[in-house]
């Protein structure tokens, strides 16, 4: 994948990912997972048929690959609803590999339903999650403040020493505590990269999306 313009940060419109019901969620030959808000961005970034072992879309349907009479990628027909095993155990590989790309830790799913919705919610908040309708919450010994994506999140985290006093919101309803990973004995305390493990919901606001 040669991951351009959306898996770089710069997402191509900012409304809440569940207005947009045409992305995708491919999972690479190497089990690697990415998010795609239009089946034009993911012919764009993708560069040969079997690159993708599985192409999701919301509903779980599972497709693949093919290449038209000129020899360009389109998407194939539906091969049926992917399997939710394989999938679930795919998703959690794939984290456990990446902490840093995908540091969303979700209560684990036990529905196919809500594991695509995870699924998808998670990727485009880490790919680049600005949204119009909720910001994140970031909330510090009772201060609080809206960061606009997740990256600025983790700017503002670098900045505190005691992350167990910290709760983070995210624009989908779901609040997590952040971990931070522990870094080289000679950085300093705030130098490792941050994980955030999902909690019991505490804030309770109305118009957040689920």
């Amino acid at each position: 994948m040669k991951r351009i313009g959306f898996t770089n940060g710069t997402a191509p419109d900012t409304t809440v990912p569940g207005t947009r019901p045409n992305d995708y969620v491919v999972v690479d030959e190497g089990g690697d997972f990415s998010y795609y808000p239009s089946e034009a961005a993911m012919l764009k970034d993708l560069e040969y048929v079997d690159e993708a072992a599985c192409i999701l879309d919301r509903a779980g349907n599972n497709y693949r690959l093919t290449m038209d009479k000129d020899r360009h990628l389109r998407l194939g027909p539906s091969l049926g609803t992917v399997e939710f095993n394989w999938l679930r155990q795919a998703w959690t590989n794939n984290q456990h590999r990446n902490m840093q790309t995908h540091p969303l830790q979700r209560f684990y799913p036990t529905t196919l339903e809500a594991l695509l919705a995870g699924l998808f919610e998670m990727l485009y908040l880490e790919h680049a999650g600005r949204t119009t309708d909720a910001p994140w919450v970031l909330e510090v010994d009772g201060e609080v403040t809206h960061p606009a994506t997740l990256q600025e999140v983790n700017n503002l985290l670098t900045r505190v020493d005691h992350l167990e006093r910290v709760t983070v919101h995210d624009p989908f309803g779901h609040d997590y505590q952040p971990i931070r990973h522990a870094a080289h004995r000679f950085f300093f305390p705030a130098a490792g990269s941050v994980y955030y493990v999902e909690v019991p919901g505490r804030f309770k606001r109305s118009g957040t999306h689920h």
